[in-house]
């Protein structure tokens, strides 16, 4: 069975990472899919989180693991790459309401598709993309957060960034 992970990973942190080597196993494919969210100005380029993304499933050695983009809907995707499953992380109960939500509208695209939650563990509940944004904005980026291939990469794009 193929299945979607679909996300900005924006940066890509190391809780995207965990699930990626958490969802791996479960399917024949998995891809990772960098959308465009309609909410969010990106701080990387699409193909700079690409670049990013292949590195760390190679060197993580995820071989059903494929990198792409969509600007539409994820279930559309799904749909059009013979993908029956939508995967989805979790980091607390808040998010659940908007996940069982957008389950909901996935299904009604496409009926056959399904929706799997993975909680995020403890140690990443607290990371988000959007908190590694307002912390670089800062010029500070604490270790444990991104990947160190991904804390690089920032510094070349922001400068030095104060760790803890």
């Amino acid at each position: 069975m193929k299945a979607v992970f679909a996300g900005s990973f924006d940066p890509p942190t190391l809780g995207h990472l965990d699930i990626f080597r958490r969802a791996s196993p479960i399917f024949d494919e998995l891809r990772i899919v960098v959308g465009h969210n309609l909410h969010k100005q990106p701080l990387l380029a699409l193909e700079k989180r690409m670049d990013m993304l292949r590195r760390l499933v190679e060197a993580d050695g995820l071989p059903n693991v494929t990198i792409d983009s969509w600007d539409g809907l994820v279930a559309e995707y799904a749909s059009a790459h013979g993908c029956g499953v939508l995967v989805r992380s979790v980091r607390s109960m808040a998010d659940i309401p908007y996940e069982q939500t957008m389950a909901s509208f996935s299904r009604r695209l496409d009926e056959r598709l399904e929706t799997l939650v993975m909680f995020a563990r403890p140690e990443f509940a607290d990371i988000s993309s959007s908190a590694v944004r307002e912390l670089l904005a800062w010029k500070r980026l604490p270790r444990g957060i991104v990947p160190d291939l991904v804390q690089k990469e920032l510094e070349l794009s922001f400068g030095p960034l104060l760790q803890s």
